[in-house]
Formats: structure tokens, sequence, C-alpha cells
């Protein structure tokens, strides 16, 4: 069996083609997890009315969006159950369940995107990064 060469272009054409694929998405500052609970929270307000909408949201890790989200939940008079597993929960409320994640592609590059699973339909906005004021506007998919 012959060894296999590689030859220093194939190898910088190899790790070029490897960053290529990687971007870089800045975190975005724990100010504005807040600003999008917020507004997410403003959302779900035009389509369930708080203190008469129950909320089973399927708790994932414990990080700052999260904890933010269920405060601000709260707070607008929601109520608010937590489970590990809400297809499996019988608590009578709407099951929720959300994701908050950086757009890699090259054309969305500095955008996050929030999706807000409500049972059976969904919420979604894109934020730019660099300018969450300006956030796009609301889809809503039934």
């Amino acid at each position: 069996m012959k060894p296999m060469l590689i030859t220093a272009n194939a190898l910088y054409l190899l790790l070029l083609s490897a960053c290529a694929n990687q971007s870089l998405v800045l975190p975005l500052p724990e100010t504005a997890f807040t600003t999008i609970a917020k507004d997410a929270t403003g959302q779900l307000a035009t389509l369930y009315p708080p203190a008469q909408t129950h909320f089973v949201l399927e708790s994932g890790e414990g990080n700052v969006f999260n904890k933010r989200f269920k405060t601000q939940l709260r707070n607008s008079g929601y109520a608010l159950h937590e489970t590990e597993d809400a297809a499996n929960h019988n608590s009578g409320g709407k099951q929720l369940s959300y994701v908050l994640d950086a757009l890699t592609d090259v054309s969305q590059y500095g955008y996050y995107r929030l999706t807000l699973n409500i049972g059976d339909e969904q919420l979604s906005r894109l934020y730019d990064a660099n300018d969450l004021g300006k956030p796009n506007y609301w889809s809503y998919r039934r």
C-alpha cells in the first residue's frame, strides 16, 4: 500500500474549505436578551391575552435568554409551567417552546432568529445584532 502524500497546495485548499464553512457570529450582549424577551412577550400578548393564558414551557438549557424570557412572561401576567417534556404533560396549558439562533449564511450574517412554537402555531422574527431597535416583521404560521 502506497502512503498518501498531501502537497502544500492540497493542504491549503483543505484548510480554506473548512474555514469557509464556519462563520463567526458575535454573541449578543446580555441587554439584547432582555430586549428580545420583551419584544416576544409583547407579540404573544397580541395573540394570547395575559391572565387568561397558561403556557407550558419546555425548559431547555439555563441560558440568559431562557431566564429573561420566563421572567418577562411571568411579569406580563402569564401562568407558566415549566417541564422537560411539554409533549407528554397534560396541564391544560398551551405548549410553548422557542429557538433563538444565529443565522450563519453569509447573506444573513449578523442576524439572530427567534422562533416561538405555540402548540401548532409558529411566530418568527429576525433581529439585526447591530441594531436591535429595528427588527424585521413577525411572521405567523398556523
